[in-house]
């Protein structure tokens, strides 16, 4: 995969793969807590799906917001509110004019940027077509339920994974979000895999290959 440099819609978002007006997906990647968007596009060239268009922004203090999923929601405000807009600009760079549809726009993130993925998918219903996440939950938890509209997210795919030895998000968070979002009308996949860390696996990033093919059709 060639790095094609800073991307046209913000210095702060870095593009690799098929360029701009020759892609038949855009995939945009999220980091997590303290990372890279440079990790970022290595796990995309470890993805290895072909005429996938990917930019990856990144967050100014290298957190997309400062506390954990499970807090309540305002205690990660402004923040997270801030994020989803970034996160727009960027969506809306992937669409190219409407050159590409949401039904071929794509978010993969990873922990933070798993959670992030996530709100975008419930607070821009409808912006993108599928959702990578890999450990991931949506904001709030148990703790502090939130309510969405019926059938908010009729048409959305998601590939949701999770880890029964993970040290950030529990079997059971990832379970419940996987619930929410069928519940909401959204097409999930969920992959539990055992004794893994809190990493992307080999075995994700097979799934994550066929999940992302399957966007092609």
């Amino acid at each position: 995969m060639d790095d094609g440099g800073a991307s046209s819609a913000s210095p702060h978002v870095l593009e690799a793969g098929q360029p701009r007006g020759k892609a038949r997906l855009a995939g945009i990647l999220l980091h997590g807590r303290d990372r890279t968007r440079e990790e970022k596009v290595v796990l995309a060239d470890h993805v290895d799906v072909d005429g996938v268009r990917w930019l990856a922004p990144a967050a100014e203090a290298g957190s997309w917001y400062p506390g954990r999923f499970f807090d309540p929601i305002e205690a990660n405000e402004p923040h997270l509110s801030q994020a989803i807009e970034q996160l727009d600009r960027v969506v809306e760079e992937a669409r190219e004019g409407g050159r590409l549809d949401p039904r071929h726009i794509f978010l993969v993130g990873f922990s933070q940027g798993a959670c992030l993925a996530l709100e975008y998918g419930l607070r821009r219903p409808g912006r993108v077509g599928a959702l990578v996440v890999f450990t991931g939950g949506i904001f709030g938890g148990p703790e502090h339920p939130r309510s969405f509209p019926a059938s908010l997210l009729n048409g959305l795919r998601v590939l949701l994974t999770g880890s029964d030895a993970d040290d950030w998000i529990s079997e059971a968070s990832t379970r419940q979000t996987a619930g929410q979002l069928t519940t909401l009308g959204a097409e999930v996949t969920l992959r539990i895999y055992q004794g893994r860390p809190h990493v992307v696996s080999p075995e994700e990033l097979d799934e994550a290959r066929r999940f992302i093919e399957g966007l092609k059709s």
